[in-house]
């Protein structure tokens, strides 16, 4: 598929807690503070302010999920019933539970509630107390632990993901700790880091040849080991991801790093496992933050761009697709092999989101704004179901039905993730502007700003009105920049205040500036062109496909099931075909249903079209 038209704050938000309970003291030796050498902070770029309230499209999906699925996932006996009760009954049973504990603990910092806090000390509890003495704290027989004897008939460790659930252990523990000071979680978060380094350290085994894909799955252990050097500044545990990344350039088929740094295409390294790929360019991320070494923000950087240019579809989603021996269909293909059937893992639509918005706190580009954004209003809402329990495993652009369903996988278990974590970036600071990364609805307290203001308030119904109004809060007359980023899809954006019109700077980094001495109680409005536009994709085949998008959405048409669009298009209909599109109803929240010329079918967001249980048409043949 040809090209499609188009320094950070800590990971872990707020203040890192260092060394406060003397128990930690004792347990990980920390006199100095987590991350000794270099101080991640000095290289962020964008900073993310804390919203107390998010409205809208966004507000909505979270609060389903609060309320609905959050708790039918912690209810439900499976997510600890393979450490409780070892063996596990799935390969990766152990995931789930370190991912509830990332966005459960995100949920609680939105919305402080006290059952949830409960919930989440508990589970903690239960966790820990599954560790064995070794640090062992996985859902595997004994035979079958990723220290296992190698030759072990039963041991099947091409195939273990036993380290890629102790990854996930690492996650959901130190972000819960991060928030709430656990002497028991870093401890055990510290024995199960010394016992992998016993494993693969120096000396020992080669963690690439335990797990999936070349070993890239087992790979994604990379992120989690740095959070443990931010936590504790243990130099053993940095030491170790970089032992793990040498691991990975030893093989011919992974070497991820050196692949991305030669510009090659993601599809190679690890087979092209999309989901864990882009995983370990996070990880990539953490070392850039850690040692300042600007060859892995360069990876990550030419990663980024490559899956942008060549593997996502205008929905913002990540496809995959089966082009050699080895692969499945959650890898990424060379461009050549897209076809329209070809479906979006949610979990690569959730990693990808976290990468976009990781290297938007590294480098404050306007760009990767875009592209979090893109991918969570379209491809992310679109595999979650409006009842907020229900997720699809696999979205495609067209397909006879979205399959929905209640199951504890990977992917339902992914995407609520992507939802906290994209909510903790609609705003944020840039040097000393404030910094609008979307315009989504939404309240915010600035406590500690570098700017005089102390509050902002978005009101609106973006993406679906292209228009919004901010309120600054402060306290007197004062010169300051505010940044605002263009909507993707979005040609231009005006911005009055007090009916005038005003004057916005470019700036490198993609973001559009306003600095001028501004009045208290002023309010900011603002208004975006958003055109329909009409993209063409070639497929596999030398078939061409049209999409349609206004601004950041992409619209679709809601299909019966199993039935096909009755929507055609010809080569002569393309030069007017978008402006001849009429705007013929306004639904829910205000979002604008297009007819097209000839048919008697609407084109609606493309997170609406099968929500239903319906089928879905996203691209359309082009006769």
């Amino acid at each position: 598929m040809p090209k499609i038209q188009r320094t950070l704050r800590k990971w872990r938000e707020g203040l890192l807690t260092t060394c406060l309970l003397s128990a930690v003291l004792v347990v990980s030796g920390c006199s100095g503070g987590p991350g000794a050498g270099i101080d991640p902070i000095a290289l962020d770029a964008w900073k993310q302010v804390p919203v107390t309230d998010v409205g809208g499209i966004l507000g909505e999906r979270l609060t389903v999920w609060r309320e609905n699925r959050l708790w039918s996932n912690i209810e439900d006996p499976y997510l600890l019933a393979g450490f409780e009760s070892r063996p596990g009954t799935h390969p990766w049973q152990g995931e789930h539970v370190g991912k509830w504990l990332h966005s459960a603990t995100l949920a609680h910092q939105a919305t402080g509630d006290p059952k949830l806090l409960a919930s989440l000390e508990e589970t903690v509890k239960r966790l820990i107390a599954t560790q064995d003495q070794n640090g062992y704290f996985g859902t595997y027989a004994p035979e079958q632990h990723f220290y296992a004897d190698w030759e072990h008939e039963n041991a099947r460790v091409g195939g273990s993901w036993d380290v890629w659930i102790h990854r996930y252990n690492l996650y959901g523990l130190l972000t819960y700790e991060k928030f709430h000071p656990n002497a028991d979680a870093v401890a055990a978060c510290i024995k199960a880091g010394d016992l992998l380094i016993e494993a693969f350290g120096d000396g020992g085994r080669d963690i690439t040849r335990i797990g999936t894909k070349n070993g890239i799955s087992s790979m994604t252990l990379l992120e989690s080991v740095m959070m443990l050097y931010e936590r504790t500044g243990e130099e053993r545990f940095l030491k170790f991801a970089e032992h793990i990344v040498a691991a990975s350039e030893a093989r011919e088929d992974l070497r991820l790093l050196s692949a991305m740094l030669a510009g090659e295409d993601v599809s190679g390294p690890g087979l092209g496992k999309a989901y864990q790929l882009m995983a370990n360019l996070l990880g990539y991320g953490e070392l850039y933050r850690h040692t300042g070494d600007a060859k892995y923000l360069e990876a990550v950087s030419k990663g980024w761009e490559n899956i942008r240019a060549e593997h996502t579809l205008e929905t913002g989603g990540p496809w995959g697709a089966v082009s050699r021996e080895g692969q499945n269909i959650e890898c990424f293909s060379p461009s050549e092999h897209f076809h329209p059937s070809h479906g979006v893992e949610t979990c690569s639509t959730t990693t990808w989101i976290q990468l976009s918005l990781q290297l938007l706190r590294m480098t404050g580009e306007a760009k990767y704004g875009s592209e979090a954004e893109r991918a969570l209003l379209n491809h992310l809402l679109g595999a979650q179901a409006p009842n907020g329990t229900n997720w699809a495993y696999f979205t495609q652009p067209n397909c006879s039905y979205r399959k929905y369903d209640t199951e504890i996988h990977c992917c339902a278990s992914s995407g609520p993730r992507a939802l906290e974590m994209y909510a903790r970036h609609l705003a944020g600071e840039a040097g000393d502007a404030l910094s609008i990364n979307s315009y989504l609805p939404l309240s915010a307290k600035l406590t500690d700003s570098a700017t005089p203001v102390r509050g902002l308030s978005i009101q609106g119904s973006y993406p679906f009105e292209d228009r919004a109004t901010l309120e600054l809060d402060f306290a007197s007359a004062e010169e300051f920049a505010v940044d605002f980023r263009l909507p993707d899809g979005t040609k231009s954006m005006v911005v009055r205040i007090g009916g005038e019109t005003q004057t916005l700077t470019p700036m490198p980094t993609g973001f559009l500036r306003l600095k001028r001495v501004w009045e208290p109680g002023e309010t900011i409005e603002l208004e975006f062109a958003f055109d329909v536009e009409t993209h063409l994709t070639t497929d596999r085949d030398g078939n061409k496909w049209a999409t349609f998008t206004r601004g950041p959405l992409t619209l679709a048409q809601d299909v019966e099931k199993d039935s096909e669009s009755d929507i055609r298009v010809t080569s002569d209909d393309l030069p007017g075909l978008s402006a001849s599109l009429e705007v013929v109803s306004e639904g829910a929240n205000q979002q604008p249903s297009y007819r097209v010329p000839g048919s008697d079918s609407l084109l609606i967001p493309y997170y609406l079209a099968g929500s239903t249980g319906n089928g879905v048409q996203t691209l359309f043949p082009v006769e």
